[in-house]
């Protein structure tokens, strides 16, 4: 007995659709930075803002997904291969499929941005709880650090109000003091 066509996918297209899409979220993850980035980091001419870590963390996070993608299609595509199929029955784009895998891959997306931010903001923290940083002195890390976690400077702030603030925000300690759980960390340099 014939299978219906309309309830059974054409698995050999769906597989080459996936592969696409895996390829596609692979190459965005990796290919697509400009070169005057790449030249300015691999130089050291440009400090890495706390924003580019979190999205090499989501590339990560895309490249997890793409890699699914593009072995789960190439299994797709086996999968097709070998499935008895009526040769008189028409073909057609599974558009139905291709419309799913669009709404599933905006939905992984959106929740590996959401998880990139999460796991970058929670890793950072306890990062810079390990390590104080001196927040009186790098301006620039402590407006990124206030943006990030949404501590606003209000305009009677000074300096030292501001970085106050935002240590009790996120919970560190001064620079220079350790807290009281963490282990001795030494300061000199092993190589010197």
């Amino acid at each position: 007995m014939p299978v219906n066509d309309a309830s059974v996918p054409d698995w050999t297209s769906l597989g080459i659709l996936l592969a696409i899409v895996g390829s596609f979220l692979l190459g965005n993850a990796i290919l697509f930075r400009p070169p005057r980035v790449l030249i300015e980091e691999l130089f050291q001419l440009r400090r890495r803002r706390l924003a580019a870590v979190r999205e090499y963390v989501f590339h990560r996070v895309q490249v997890g997904v793409g890699f699914l993608y593009l072995t789960g299609g190439f299994a797709l595509e086996l999968f097709g291969r070998y499935q008895p199929g009526d040769p008189s029955a028409p073909r057609s784009f599974p558009s139905l499929w291709a419309g799913a895998l669009l709404v599933v891959t905006l939905v992984l997306l959106v929740a590996g941005w959401f998880y990139a931010s999460h796991s970058f903001r929670v890793t950072l923290r306890e990062h810079f709880q390990a390590h104080p940083p001196d927040l009186e002195n790098d301006r620039e890390l402590a407006r990124e650090l206030g943006e990030l976690f949404e501590v606003a400077a209000q305009p009677e702030d000074t300096v030292e109000s501001y970085a106050a603030r935002l240590r009790a925000s996120l919970r560190l300690s001064a620079p220079g003091r350790r807290p009281a759980a963490s282990s001795p960390v030494h300061d000199e340099d092993p190589f010197d």
